[in-house]
């Protein structure tokens, strides 16, 4: 839903947040819901300035409940340093905004309830982004650690399961817990979100993945140097096996081995992406070889 527009950038509100905000009218926390909408937005508008400090822009910020998503228009999977950067620019914000509050309650000697409810939102919303559930900040950076390591697409595939995990543990902590705090009934609604907002990240893997591919040569053009990997491969095992080992901003160099180890070609990421287009996934690198 649609709230406002800031300059160029859209502010939207999720459905869950709505729901969130009613359960807080009803328990007459008014107050509480104004400052948690505006932490929620602060810790986004952390994650925007640092995406235009790399030079993305920022399409629309839609927030949900401990949190939210700035959409921005270019991907950055394929630069897992910067996807970090971004992600972490957002718990920092919540945590600075905690600090902040905290040393002007001390030094003023304010003691109202809000300052403490303030402090006490930023540490939520900070510490539960931090956990390593795609599409939380979390997960982004486990996701991005993983990359420089086992690739962006395998990384996502990691980052899911251990997603699934917590999403369920989360779910029932809720249901545990609701008997205690009749809030805690939206842990369960959160938990499944996060895991629907989890499984699109999953199916988006493939696109990063082939646009990292696509956009090493406009990198090498513009940086002037890319780093290389080398490969080893044995002649029938197939481009889409290969290709999942290839790792963000490097390009990748195949040495083509027969069954008894010796050396029957060479293949670069840009012959096997061709290869690929043309013959498809499942094409074998002797073939490719062949074919070259």
């Amino acid at each position: 839903m649609r709230l406002i527009k800031l300059y160029d950038i859209e502010i939207r509100l999720n459905l869950l947040l709505c729901i969130g905000f009613l359960f807080f009218f009803f328990y007459g926390y008014v107050e509480n819901v104004i400052i948690s909408f505006l932490l929620v937005f602060m810790h986004e508008l952390g994650h925007t300035l640092a995406a235009y400090f790399f030079g993305y822009h920022v399409e629309y910020i839609e927030i949900f409940p401990f949190g939210g998503v700035a959409k921005i228009s270019e991907s950055i999977g394929v630069d897992p340093w910067q996807e970090i950067i971004i992600a972490a620019a957002g718990p920092f914000t919540s945590f600075l905004l905690a600090l902040i509050g905290y040393q002007a309650s001390a030094m003023l000697s304010i003691q109202q309830e809000w300052i403490a409810f303030y402090i006490i939102a930023n540490l939520v919303i900070g510490f539960f982004n931090l956990l390593p559930i795609i599409p939380l900040d979390g997960g982004r950076i486990l996701r991005a650690y993983l990359a420089y390591f086992v690739g962006f697409k395998r990384a996502t595939k990691v980052s899911l399961w251990m997603s699934k995990i917590l999403c369920f543990g989360l779910s029932i902590l809720g249901l545990y817990t609701i008997k205690h705090n009749p809030m805690n009934i939206m842990l369960p609604f959160l938990a499944f979100f996060v895991y629907i907002a989890a499984k699109r990240e999953y199916s988006m893997a493939a696109f990063v993945f082939m646009k990292d591919i696509t956009e090493k040569k406009q990198y090498l053009l513009s940086k002037g140097i890319l780093k290389t990997k080398h490969l080893v491969a044995v002649q029938d095992s197939s481009v889409k096996e290969v290709m999942n080992q290839f790792l963000p901003r490097k390009y990748h160099i195949v040495t083509v081995m027969d069954t008894r180890c010796n050396i029957v070609g060479t293949l670069t990421e840009n012959q096997m992406l061709e290869g690929m287009l043309k013959f498809g996934a499942n094409v074998t690198l002797d073939k490719l070889l062949r074919k070259a």
